[in-house]
């Protein structure tokens, strides 16, 4: 249960890295040069901590050959899954590319579990675990219901365009999976978290290169300034993926991804309710509230036999 606490300060700092890189977006030509920017920062982090814990920020290069190729991917799957979720949110909205993202992270690392796909420890989909996986994803989804008002489109989005955000649920459970495995592999999840954030350096340096973004750093016209705290969302993303890292294989992708969900809605109605780091001030919903009260039955439920057997 105490794993359980941890992955939700874990997902609390989402909201916030959030916050902090629209702050950074608004003054930066595209999304591209906003997100590289993130992840040198937080490379740049993972490249001290590992140095500082384990001594070196390389590894044995053999490991290429006696290990599988998809233990490498887990950097490059999330910034698939990143760069595909800012394209889909002009074409979906936030609250259908939210709800597609999370059914299908929850569905997909619940698969990898009860296979024990990727090489993970298998964690079978009891009874007590579906349940309290469907409590936690419909609370969630009632959560951002409640918040967010349902869009209306002349021309609906064609169907290609929901499996796409379906996919993108799919390649974040992925990550989870891949990057537990590599902090098993390399004994640390802070080195694990490096090498990933090292392969999404690189992928997203190439799209900015594709994409010929400019990399003129300006102030926004109504403020004066850029504050310094909008820098640090390579480091609050740095601290999730290394906690992630950590989580997975202790307890499973799927409860990792369901704990740090909770997470999540408590730090957005926070972020939301006191405007958090220049965030717009959204008063919190009391469905929201009961959202997030039933996500947390639904963690208890998931524990039960833990807690209670």
């Amino acid at each position: 249960m105490l794993y359980a606490l941890l992955g939700v300060a874990i997902g609390v700092l989402l909201p916030n890295q959030s916050a902090v890189n629209n702050r950074l977006r608004a003054s930066v030509s595209t999304p591209w040069v906003m997100a590289v920017i993130s992840f040198l920062v937080g490379t740049i982090c993972l490249a001290v901590l590992t140095w500082a814990t384990v001594g070196t920020v390389s590894f044995d290069a053999t490991l290429f050959v006696t290990q599988p190729w998809w233990l490498w991917i887990g950097g490059l799957v999330g910034v698939v899954g990143m760069t595909t979720t800012v394209l889909l949110l002009p074409i979906l909205g936030a609250l259908y590319s939210t709800a597609l993202n999370l059914t299908a992270q929850v569905i997909t690392t619940m698969v990898i579990d009860h296979f024990g796909l990727f090489g993970v420890d298998v964690y079978r989909a009891t009874s007590w675990r579906l349940t309290g996986a469907l409590v936690v994803v419909g609370a969630a989804l009632l959560a951002v219901l409640a918040g967010r008002a349902r869009p209306q489109r002349q021309v609906a989005p064609s169907p290609g365009w929901y499996v796409i955000g379906i996919a993108v649920g799919v390649c974040f459970g992925i990550q989870v999976a891949v990057n537990g495995q590599l902090t098993g592999v390399l004994g640390s999840a802070i080195h694990a978290g490096f090498i990933s954030f090292v392969v999404g350096t690189v992928a997203l340096l190439v799209l900015v290169v594709i994409t010929r973004s400019s990399l003129r750093i300006t102030v926004p016209a109504a403020e004066t300034h850029n504050p310094w705290w909008m820098w640090l969302g390579g480091l609050l993303g740095a601290l999730y993926v290394t906690g992630v890292a950590f989580l997975s294989p202790l307890i499973g992708a799927a409860a990792t991804v369901i704990v740090i969900q909770v997470g999540i809605i408590a730090g957005s109605l926070v972020v939301d309710h006191f405007g958090v780091l220049s965030a717009p001030r959204k008063p919190v919903q009391p469905l929201q509230v009961i959202g997030l009260v039933i996500m947390v039955a639904g963690v208890l439920i998931m524990y039960a036999p833990e807690l209670f057997g």
